[in-house]
């Protein structure tokens, strides 16, 4: 057991917060927040294909330095003030405590302790794959993500055909990783545009003011 908690502890920070406002409806946030699930912005119409086609360094500056509103990954944040001020921008806000009140922005909590120790692998630098046992039964036995160290990632591409310049300074600016859903999505060769939330530990909820 301590060999296990000492390898977890290495390998990943022990939370990760996303802050969302989904201004735009494009993730059915309000909508799915007590389904077990969290959407990407694929579900909204993106090329599930893209991810296989195109160099992974490339997609993750994309979603970084460039804006991606069709993207595969959620943004998440070692620093919990960061993921907050994701959806306040700046603005004052209070925590309600009934998600079905009627709320402005959330945060999510991703424990890494919910992981399964032995599926935890880094198979690039920066990059994690890992399981964890779902909510929804249709992604059982075990969900698969992707956990992308965005800064120590993109530091470490050797080969940058693109200006990567920005993402680099955006990701150590926000501490941010993404979380690449990767189970499979029926039998077309392509990932899931669902996150299963039984990584999820916490969710708040809040109204600006």
């Amino acid at each position: 057991m301590l060999t296990a908690i000492m390898r977890h502890s290495k390998l990943l920070p022990k939370y990760l917060y996303r802050g969302d406002k989904d201004p735009h409806n494009h993730r059915q946030l309000r909508a799915t927040i007590n389904s077990g699930l969290l959407l990407t912005n694929l579900c909204n119409g993106g090329n599930g294909r893209e991810i296989f086609s195109k160099p992974f360094g490339q997609l993750i500056n994309k979603h970084i330095g460039i804006g991606w509103d069709k993207t595969h990954f959620l943004s998440f944040s070692t620093d919990e003030s960061t993921a907050i001020n994701y959806g306040c921008h700046n603005m004052d806000y209070d925590e309600l405590y009934d998600l079905k009140e009627n709320w402005d922005f959330a945060v999510f909590t991703c424990d890494t302790a919910l992981l399964i120790d032995d599926s935890i692998k880094e198979i690039e630098t920066g990059i994690f794959v890992a399981e964890f046992p779902p909510i929804c039964k249709e992604f059982l036995p075990t969900f698969k993500v992707i956990l992308i160290d965005a800064l120590n990632y993109l530091k470490n591409i050797t080969n940058k055909p693109f200006d990567i310049k920005p993402a680099i300074a955006n990701a150590a600016k926000d501490k941010e990783w993404l979380i690449l859903p990767a189970s499979p999505f029926g039998l077309i060769g392509e990932f899931t545009a669902k996150l299963d939330a039984n990584c999820i530990s916490d969710k708040k909820v809040f109204k600006l003011r």
